[in-house]
């Protein structure tokens, strides 16, 4: 654990914003963590009208080819107004059992935690399948010049993936006596990816949820979820437009079994920690690089579950941060995922 935080620390300190410097120097950093490690890594580069983009690939071999694929992203959103900060934006600190920084959260994070269980694999005994870390850049401006144009130039690197686990999911919700952790299966897509429009106003809530669960991005724990969605626990969510977004995608969505395919694991680890922990998968309001897997016909969730009590807020704004809990959680939660996964 003492590793997970030393290297978040080092990763919160690279600038790589979308005018930062430290991109390729980022890469280098953990490149250079992982193959001390024993981890074969590979580094790629993207180039677009932004800036160069810089790329890794880590590899553990298991028994067989079959892979399944972690996904970060590097590059972080801009810091924004820093006096809005009540820490230094563009440099790591801990405080009160959390790290605080631009990218602890969004998705340096994760990215940490990806690193300990490369690591953990490599030193350990193989597993059946191959576990792979993709981390990726230019994540925070849309991904067409960073995973897109890395996945139209080496669609091998796909070749044998069996599953993705990236961001998108992992965030509690309290209902009744269970803590609900988001799962995400699928994700709204951009407004010029999106199919038009064929109703001129939105559908039954309900009749929507119920396409979520026909085609297998939703249980039916859902349906008696939702009804809940605009207010828990004091925190507010706006719905409103997005029951517009899921209609258009449940309407040109193909079937998904990834929940149930792969569903059960992260439950069954998530459970072996939080006993009254259950998984709510959702499609989210929000893009990720998560698209980009899914659009190439791979199966990907979003998950990384948090300790109840870590904040969303800081995301894309100011004072963002991870507690030391989450980081713990999460570790546990899917190394546990990954040994369940055959």
């Amino acid at each position: 654990m003492d590793e997970i935080i030393e290297w978040l620390l080092r990763l919160i300190d690279f600038d790589t914003t979308s005018e930062g410097p430290d991109a390729e120097r980022c890469v280098r950093y953990i490149a250079r963590i992982l193959a001390e490690r024993g981890v074969l890594v590979h580094a790629y580069t993207t180039e677009g009208a932004l800036r160069r983009g810089h790329h890794l690939l880590a590899e553990v071999p298991g028994e067989r080819a079959e892979t399944v694929l972690l996904h970060a992203h590097l590059d972080t959103a801009d810091r924004g107004g820093e006096q809005d900060w009540l820490f230094p934006a563009g440099r790591a600190s801990r405080r009160r059992g959390c790290v605080c920084g631009r990218g602890a959260l969004d998705c340096k994070g994760p990215l940490a935690v990806w690193m300990k269980l490369l690591s953990d694999a490599a030193e350990g005994k193989p597993r059946p399948y191959t576990l792979k870390l993709l981390v990726t850049d230019l994540e925070e401006q849309g991904g067409a010049e960073g995973l897109g144009a890395l996945l139209a130039g080496h669609p091998e690197l796909l070749s044998d993936v069996k599953l993705v686990i990236g961001e998108g999911g992992g965030f509690p919700f309290p209902f009744r006596e269970d803590m609900y952790y988001t799962f995400q299966t699928g994700e709204r897509e951009p407004a010029e990816d999106r199919p038009a429009r064929t109703a001129a106003e939105a559908a039954n809530r309900d009749r929507i949820l119920a396409m979520g669960v026909e085609k297998g991005y939703y249980s039916e724990d859902i349906l008696a979820y939702a009804v809940r969605w605009d207010r828990l626990a004091g925190r507010r969510l706006d719905v409103r437009p997005l029951y517009e977004d899921m209609e258009d995608f449940f309407t040109a969505a193909p079937v998904s079994a990834v929940y149930a395919d792969h569903g059960p694991a992260f439950a069954s680890a998530l459970r072996e920690e939080i006993p009254n922990a259950r998984l709510m998968p959702c499609v989210t309001p929000g893009t990720s690089d998560n698209r980009w897997f899914r659009n190439a016909g791979v199966p990907v969730v979003g998950f990384f579950p948090l300790d109840a009590a870590n904040s969303l807020g800081g995301i894309h704004g100011s004072n963002e941060y991870i507690s030391e809990s989450s980081l713990r959680l999460a570790y546990r939660v899917i190394s546990g995922a990954l040994d369940r996964i055959t």
